[in-house]
């Protein structure tokens, strides 16, 4: 019997195939001879050990350090930035992508083209730096005696030629084309009197059921495709075991499918078969998808990326969405609840970006422990340690690889714990990333010390182009594939998708590189349409041989554009084809929802009452919210939705400046106290202790923004506080009696946590009355005419009533805006209590006209009507009243709880009951 080995296009086909020569030998035998399948690569790799062992190489072969893919690219890199340097005016966008793009037209150069092939070519700007690069890339590569992938390939096929030991047959299995190299190797091998066959699976012919799908959008495909799998199945197990169905999904653009396929498949399969999500730990799992991911886009590496760079540069600026990942990640040290609430009491602080030893100097500040932000002791303990820590500015690889390392145990990345095991995928994924690790420090690089910034970068780069896919314990009966991968394959049903115009055949995309018309002429892939056509033919017919059940799909829609069927779909073997009948999807959601006890429609719009003397949370703010819709009140404040987490933004957020001038002026009054006082200082005692009062304000702010941005705010700030207090100077005489003055009054049976930021003592010159003027300061725009509103929309301003039963003789806005300006917006019961001007509403002159909705109500009488509202709005909250009612859309604009309103639906309902309006949904 002959020696046979068996040489496969892929890694996928060389298991099925030896899987399936297993099992013919096995048959009415004890002992089997385990059949020879490899890969081409891993053909040579065995070849070149055998001839090592034997001594048929000779020695120099063992000194040559080959380059990875990785390793090559990066030399192509810097010898285009030496280039750079000498012609700056070849100035790149990408240095990254455009080296890659060389060392691709060096690979396809060295195996495509015979030597004299540039003699008579066009020469463009892009080939000369090509063919320039490609000198001194070989001058580095004899300096240093590497070779890359292409030379150590040319090498090996001069070495076969003198070194016999092969089999007798070599089968070749799933190549739908062959490349120059491998045409070299079936010449050389066959020179030394071995047969080489090239196994076409001819025996099957076209499939005997063909159907096509026109699906209506990518979602309906992928749904129809999850339907009929689970149909394939449930057909195929009545008569195989599981381990031996073989259902396959082949799509020319795996990558962007892979998700929404995975989705459709977990939730119809668990319908079908109650199987729980392929990827929790100790789970079977019923098809395998065999696109890896890059392993630097896998969670668990994603936080030893961001471990690394916070312990090794802490001089770095973060964001604060980084250091929220990571802080609120699995894999980083310290219990998760723990954690997660330091990020809730991190993102208050409002630091957008900033370094992190400054926020843990910022903690340890703060006075009590109430309000100092809680970490984990054993994160804290060795953030502070890694803080302290002497640093390199610059470190050699080795250096870099040892500190890495010992950095990730400091943090105890990712270990298991009593809170949280990692599942399996997660430990193979923690494997890869170590051996990663591990072969990054071996590859060929510069020796020299370079920053901890660029070795992060690199070794980024590098996971980027390591790719993992978890292994898949035993045969998985559904195997999602792309078109390459289905090579050689037989399958018992096969369904073939997104076969648009766009996705198959493929579109050309040549190397910018080589000379077009030389990778036409011999033929390059991906050199031109004709080319793409003709290969994407010949993979259509061998897939249309696959399997005796077939569907061919494409969605008619993609995006906002019409997507037109492959030309492919009309070739003469596919035309028998029938249409394939769509089968009604339903969600796992719709489907319990269906298994339900039909649902009563019942109004329930009452809440638990709120018992008596209880401090309801919010303050005026709930009472604000009860006034524009008060199932919004319910959620925002009774269900705590309002303490979501806050965003955290760069720059100074529109309530920081808020509280800036808050903070300011109740200093500032607190020292002046009467318009008297202020009169008698001079601009530049009022200047200096404005900006005096300010530089404290802001002073915890020094660590959070940058020097300049907060002295351009100060000067703006300082501006407008100036402007204020010159408007303040024009007023009736007056003192500021209360300053950010917190009261409790109880309104409707609840107690209300108020605080009132200023009231003042307005004296009347003529009359030497003194009455109060209760101002609430706002930074943006806010109007007291919503008083006069029935029903009031300004219950903030109107609540204050309760705190004061005194003579009130107006109320209202201190407005300090950073673009309209700075005025006073009151409503007053007469024209002595403040400014003469447009800003001011004098509620004696509404009185006073006749027809009006104020005629002859008296001043006390009117803040009386404001109190009883006030009373009413805190009477609905006790009593736990919900409605989803409200005047305007708007209103509901700034609701924590938006989603929950679920607004649209609400629309809907009442337009069909006939209750919506333009103007009011109630």
């Amino acid at each position: 019997m002959k020696n046979v080995v068996h040489i496969t296009a892929n890694s996928r086909l060389s298991r099925f195939l030896k899987q399936q020569l297993l099992a013919d030998q096995w048959q009415g035998k004890t002992v089997v001879k385990t059949p020879e399948v490899m890969t081409w690569a891993q053909w040579w790799m065995h070849w070149q050990q055998a001839a090592l062992l034997r001594g048929d190489l000779p020695l120099e072969h063992l000194l040559h350090k080959t380059l990875s893919a990785f390793e090559a690219q990066l030399v192509w890199e810097q010898l285009l930035d030496e280039k750079l340097q000498q012609q700056p005016e070849l100035a790149l966008l990408n240095q990254t992508a455009t080296a890659k793009q060389l060392y691709q037209a060096w690979c396809l150069f060295a195996e495509y083209f015979p030597a004299p092939a540039f003699d008579d070519a066009f020469i463009t700007e892009e080939v000369r730096l090509f063919l320039d690069l490609k000198t001194a890339y070989l001058a580095e590569l004899e300096k240093h005696q590497w070779a890359d992938a292409v030379l150590q390939q040319q090498q090996q096929l001069a070495h076969l030629k003198t070194i016999g030991h092969l089999p007798e047959v070599f089968q070749l299995h799933g190549f739908d084309e062959l490349s120059p190299f491998m045409k070299q190797w079936i010449e050389i091998v066959e020179a030394h009197g071995s047969e080489v066959y090239q196994v076409n699976d001819d025996s099957q012919a076209t499939a005997k059921q063909q159907r096509c799908y026109s699906a209506l959008n990518p979602q309906d495909e992928i749904q129809q495709i999850a339907l009929w799998c689970a149909e394939q199945l449930k057909q195929q197990s009545e008569t195989k075991p599981l381990h031996a169905i073989r259902i396959a999904v082949v799509a020319p653009n795996l990558a962007e499918v892979q998700q929404p396929l995975s989705w459709a498949l977990d939730e119809v399969l668990y319908q079908q078969f109650g199987q729980a999500l392929p990827l929790k730990p100790a789970r079977h799992t019923l098809y395998n998808i065999s696109l890896g991911t890059p392993l630097a886009q896998t969670p668990i590496v994603k936080n030893a990326l961001q471990t690394l760079a916070f312990a090794m540069m802490p001089e770095k600026t973060l964001v604060y969405a980084d250091w929220s990942s990571w802080l609120t990640s699995p894999y980083t040290l310290g219990r998760l609840v723990q954690r997660q609430k330091a990020d809730v009491r991190c993102r208050r602080l409002q630091w957008a970006s900033f370094k992190w030893p400054n926020l843990l100097q910022a903690i340890q500040q703060k006075e009590t422990e109430k309000d100092r932000i809680q970490l984990p002791k054993s994160l804290m303990q060795t953030l502070e340690k890694v803080a302290q820590a002497p640093r390199s500015t610059s470190l050699s690889l080795s250096q870099f690889i040892t500190q890495a390392e010992n950095k990730l145990q400091e943090f105890r990345w990712a270990e298991s714990s009593k809170e949280r095991a990692l599942s399996s995928i997660e430990m193979q994924q923690k494997e890869t990333f170590l051996e990663a690790l591990a072969s990054f420090a071996q590859l060929n690089m510069t020796q020299a010390k370079q920053p901890v910034s660029v070795w992060l970068g690199l070794l980024k780069r590098y996971l980027n182009e390591t790719v993992h896919q978890p292994q898949t314990q035993g045969l998985v009966p559904i195997q999602i594939m792309g078109t390459l991968e289905a090579g050689g394959q037989a399958f018992d049903a096969l369904w073939v998708m997104g076969l648009t115009d766009e996705a198959w055949p493929r579109p050309p995309n040549p190397n910018p590189f080589l000379p077009m018309a030389l990778q036409r002429t011999y033929g390059l892939p991906r050199s031109d349409a004709l080319r793409e056509l003709n290969y994407a033919r010949q993979v259509t017919l061998r897939l249309a041989k696959s399997s005796p059940e077939i569907v061919w799909s494409y969605p008619q829609q993609l995006d906002d554009r019409v997507a037109l069927p492959s030309p492919l779909l009309t070739l003469a073997e596919l035309k028998a084809a029938q249409m394939y009948e769509p089968v009604p999807y339903q969600s796992l959601a719709t489907q319990l929802w269906a298994q339900g006890e039909p649902l009563e429609w019942v109004t329930d719009y009452q809440g638990p009452e709120v018992p008596l003397g209880t401090r309801v949370p919010g303050g005026s703010g709930i009472l604000t919210a009860q006034n524009k819709c008060p199932l919004m009140a319910f959620m925002d404040y009774r269900l705590g939705a309002r303490q979501q987490l806050e965003d955290v933004e760069e720059g100074m957020r529109s309530n920081h400046l808020g509280t800036l001038v808050h903070a300011v002026l109740e200093a500032f009054w607190r020292q002046v106290q009467t318009q008297h006082n202020l009169l008698e200082m001079d601009e530049k005692a009022v200047s200096e202790l404005v900006l005096q009062l300010l530089e404290e304000a802001m002073a915890p702010l020094s660590h959070q923004f940058d020097a300049h941005y907060l002295s351009l705010e100060q000067n703006r700030i300082h501006q407008l506080i100036l402007e204020w207090l010159a408007l303040e100077k024009d007023r009736p005489s007056f003192k500021v009696v209360a300053f950010e003055e917190n009261h409790t009054p109880t309104i409707g049976g609840i107690e209300f946590n108020l605080k009132i930021d200023r009231v003042d003592d307005v004296f009347d010159a003529e009359t030497g009355e003194v009455s109060r003027l209760i101002l609430d300061y706002k930074t943006g725009k806010a109007s007291v005419g919503d008083l006069l509103k029935e029903p009031i929309e300004a219950p903030q301003l109107a609540v204050y009533l309760h705190a004061y039963h005194d003579v009130v003789a107006g109320l209202g806005y201190g407005i300090l805006h950073s673009d309209d300006g700075v005025k006073f917006n009151t409503l007053i019961s007469d024209e002595g209590v403040m400014l003469k001007d447009r800003s001011q509403l004098i509620f004696a002159k509404l009185a006073a006209k006749e027809g009006g909705d104020f005629e002859g109500m008296s001043w006390s009488d009117f803040l009386q009507a404001l109190r009883d509202e006030v009373s009413e709005l805190a009477t609905q909250i006790q009593q736990g009243q919900a409605e989803m009612t409200f005047r305007k859309e708007t209103d509901l604009n700034y609701a924590a709880s938006l989603l929950a309103l679920r607004l649209p639906e609400v629309m809907a309902q009442m337009g069909e009951q006939g209750l919506a309006d333009e103007e009011s949904v109630e």
